[in-house]
């Protein structure tokens, strides 16, 4: 089922005494992702996980020296995506892909907050690609987690700093 944005951020509220997470806080980080959520296309994406909960990631490549005359001698730049597809039937192409290669992957689908939430705390990806487009795996919308952190930590910092004195 899919849920609104406004009842994926309430869930991320109400669950977050029991990890351990002011309520006030986690309000000040469910906004932030709202904002983020609210430049993609869909409210679930299905991901592509192990059965010990590691994540499918794919390896990017970029060459600087393509078309920047100014990097010449640099070393192309690694980047580790999480693929998140808002069709489903782009998560099972994907899967019947890697089928021989991988055949202990299976789909897992997390609603886009909570998938955003999670992001925050991965150490090995550099963030998450979102696949709005049905049968477009190709472009998709750019999460990087590094970004996404350190808008959540501006936003709490804001949240904890007391306002100015007015005196």
């Amino acid at each position: 089922m899919v849920v609104s944005l406004a009842a994926q951020a309430a869930t991320l509220v109400d669950t977050a005494p029991q990890n351990g997470i002011p309520t006030a806080a986690m309000q000040q980080v469910a906004d932030v992702l709202t904002q983020v959520a609210q430049h993609l296309d869909h409210l679930q994406y299905t991901t592509l996980r192990y059965p010990d909960g590691g994540w499918l990631t794919v390896r990017v490549v970029e060459d600087p020296a393509a078309g920047d005359s100014s990097s010449e001698g640099s070393q192309p730049t690694t980047h580790l995506w999480i693929p998140a597809f808002g069709h489903l039937e782009d998560a099972h192409t994907t899967l019947a892909e890697l089928k021989d290669r991988a055949p202990e992957l299976e789909t897992a689908s997390f609603g886009v907050l909570e998938l955003l939430f999670l992001a925050l705390g991965l150490s090995r990806a550099d963030g998450i690609v979102f696949y709005d487009q049905a049968g477009d795996r190709q472009q998709g919308k750019t999460v990087a987690c590094r970004a996404l952190t350190e808008q959540v930590n501006r936003s709490l910092r804001r949240w904890a700093s007391p306002p100015p004195s007015m005196a």
